[in-house]
């Protein structure tokens, strides 16, 4: 009997997905992955292609080891086992997101440590955990492709939302895709401001206080942002046909 397939999600992720791609976040190695709504012991995730290109019939379901449920011959993301490990850590973690777009980037070399400095950063926290897979590992292919790496990570993130990792790139969590989505453009849009902030003089980090405040990104901001979204992707694909 064919496992049926949370038809809705996965149009939501292909939708993600392709947000990241429009918005610049995304490039050709990101993925995003959605834990099933029904079995919290299954996520799915793309088989490994183009994201720009990604579409449902894409989408395959992993168990939480990282292995494919179903046999397949599909080439498979190598890194399957990051969101494998996030949601084996976290059960509030929904939807996971890895990418290495050039706004983090220079955070992820250790100079400089990626904090919130606004109301949608805030979320971030006082200081971003970078992820140094050299520390327990040494020197690597700089590609999370096991368990064991995948675990030593989802540790570093913790309970929060973001962990940089060193020369490569972030993984974001989320408790929803929508959620996630917020959570990785909103991200870099911070590391962008932190980085021109810091090109023309000191920075005011935001206190523990105001963190504390602002808390967890509004569900109504979250739906918001998502609309504003979706509709920039359909604008960009007519434009494109």
């Amino acid at each position: 009997m064919a496992r049926q397939r949370p038809t809705e999600l996965i149009e939501h992720l292909v939708t993600g997905t392709g947000i990241l791609v429009n918005e610049g976040i995304m490039d050709v190695f990101g993925h995003v992955a959605v834990r099933d709504p029904d079995e919290a012991g299954i996520f799915w995730l793309a088989r490994a292609c183009a994201p720009a290109r990604l579409r449902a019939d894409d989408l395959l379901p992993f168990d939480l080891d990282g292995s494919p449920i179903d046999e397949t011959g599909d080439a498979l993301y190598s890194e399957r086992f990051i969101h494998a490990a996030v949601f084996r850590a976290d059960p509030t973690a929904t939807a996971s997101c890895h990418h290495h777009a050039a706004s983090i980037m220079p955070f992820c070399m250790g100079g400089q440590t990626l904090h919130a400095v606004s109301q949608t950063g805030a979320w971030m926290g006082c200081a971003v955990p970078l992820w140094d897979s050299r520390t327990k590992f040494g020197d690597t292919a700089m590609l999370v492709n096991d368990m064991e790496q995948a675990a030593d990570l989802a540790s570093t993130l913790a309970e929060q939302r973001i962990v940089l990792m060193r020369g490569h790139g972030a993984l974001v969590t989320g408790t929803s895709i929508q959620d996630v989505i917020f959570r990785s453009i909103h991200a870099c849009r911070e590391a962008d401001t932190l980085a021109a902030a810091l090109r023309i003089g000191s920075v005011t980090k935001l206190s523990e206080g105001e963190i504390k405040r602002v808390g967890t990104p509004s569900p109504a901001a979250v739906e918001r942002a998502w609309a504003h979204w979706t509709a920039r992707l359909e604008i960009a694909k007519a434009t494109e046909n």
